[in-house]
């Protein structure tokens, strides 16, 4: 196993691809890098899942 910091709780933006740790038990989430906002789902306390963009918050350009 490579040594190094737990990515555990983390999720990849999928718009950025930068990684970040949502709060736990949070629903929404924005990323820090790119400020757009993220529907969050948990298969555990210490597992998050993004299961797609808050639409509401997507700018129509």
């Amino acid at each position: 196993m490579k040594k190094g910091k737990s990515r555990e709780g983390e999720v990849r933006c999928l718009n950025c691809f930068s990684r970040f740790r949502p709060a736990p038990g949070v629903e929404r989430a924005f990323c820090p890098e790119c400020k757009m906002e993220w529907r969050i789902s948990w298969a555990s306390k210490k597992t998050a899942k993004i299961r797609g963009p808050v639409w509401e918050k997507v700018s129509k350009e």
